[in-house]
């Protein structure tokens, strides 16, 4: 055990067992902080999910030493600074993995048996600090909840090798050229209007991703899952075949721009890739590429611009300097625009 010395407070990295842990817990002699239900239960999925592949990747739980002196070998005395969620989850793991072992689903009994054949395995590193007064601890623990600086989005989405739409996201936008002209932003949440005249953030476009894949307009959350999977190529054609019918609709190099392009707007944007896709759950792929492409070039009639008076006729609020309109993102609003493109679409009569 290495023991140094960082702004006079002595620390360590100790290797414990599972069981070791537990056992502390167990004997009062490991004390956890509060916890947080929501959080507990997502750390507990994440570890059942992705046993099988062993791809879990859990940062060392910081505790500091209650009474004695590094010096002394293994603690067996800590209370928890940072890791109260991860410890609490881990403590469940008994209960879930009698569970899963006897669920239904084959799947989930094969993450209850590998969990069951490698409990006894699992070793959990702890990093130790000697020396610490509780108010020292407390600030250490909002130093390491605060102070440390996010992943941006565009590496989250890239480098997220266990989620479909993020690889899909991560795919189109490599491969399509015409899109990266049409420009993507990729640091900021979102693009502020007129200034900004990249097409789509990287957010908004992984949810447009996310609706060709799973048929349904989804919020942006990193922890989505694909309900509906096709093979993979496949939902990058689909998708590449949207765009390239979305390009045809406006010029590529000024479709991002707010002062004169209506598709600038991404709420119309969902509406149109919801026109697009809607209904085709049972299609082959086929029949969806050339669904798509149906109904995109249905759509060529249309006057995109943004001075069009037609698009006043829908929820929305003027903003800015310019008094721009702007279309309101929400489900109803989208729910018109819609309706709408179906009847411009010859779908309804």
């Amino acid at each position: 055990m290495i023991i140094s010395d960082v702004f006079e407070k002595r620390q360590t990295i100790v290797i414990y067992t599972l069981q070791e842990l537990l056992n502390m817990l167990e004997d009062n002699q490991l004390t956890l902080g509060k916890t947080n239900k929501v959080q507990v239960r997502m750390i507990r999925k994440y570890i059942v999910d992705n046993v099988l592949t062993e791809q879990i990747y859990l940062p060392p739980i910081v505790a500091r030493l209650e009474g004695g002196s590094l010096d002394d070998g293994k603690p067996t005395q800590l209370t928890v600074i940072d890791g109260t969620q991860r410890m609490k989850a881990l403590s469940q793991l008994k209960s879930v993995i009698l569970k899963t072992m006897n669920s239904e689903d084959e799947e989930e009994r094969k993450k209850g048996f590998k969990l069951h054949y490698t409990f006894d395995e699992i070793e959990v590193a702890v990093q130790v600090f000697e020396g610490l007064t509780t108010s020292e601890a407390d600030q250490m623990y909002v130093d390491l909840n605060t102070k440390g600086k996010k992943v941006s989005l565009s590496k989250r989405i890239a480098y997220d090798s266990r989620n479909d739409i993020n690889q899909a996201t991560n795919r189109i936008l490599q491969s399509n050229p015409l899109l990266r002209q049409a420009g993507v932003e990729q640091e900021k949440h979102s693009v502020m209007r007129p200034k900004n005249k990249k097409l789509l953030s990287l957010s908004q476009l992984r949810q447009l991703v996310a609706l060709f894949v799973t048929g349904k307009t989804i919020a942006s959350n990193l922890a989505l899952e694909t309900e509906v999977q096709l093979q993979s190529e496949e939902n990058i054609e689909l998708i590449n075949t949207w765009f390239e019918e979305l390009f045809k609709l406006y010029p590529v190099h000024s479709i991002g721009n707010y002062e004169v392009s209506m598709l600038a707007s991404f709420p119309l944007l969902t509406a149109i890739a919801t026109y697009a896709v809607e209904g085709m759950e049972k299609m082959s792929f086929e029949e969806k590429r050339q669904g798509i492409i149906e109904r995109m070039r249905k759509l060529r009639a249309v006057t995109w611009e943004r001075k069009n008076p037609i698009w006043r006729e829908f929820e929305g609020s003027e903003r800015g300097r310019e008094k721009y309109y702007y279309l309101a993102n929400n489900k109803k609003s989208i729910g018109s625009l819609v309706a709408w493109l179906r009847l411009k679409g010859g779908e309804l009569n």
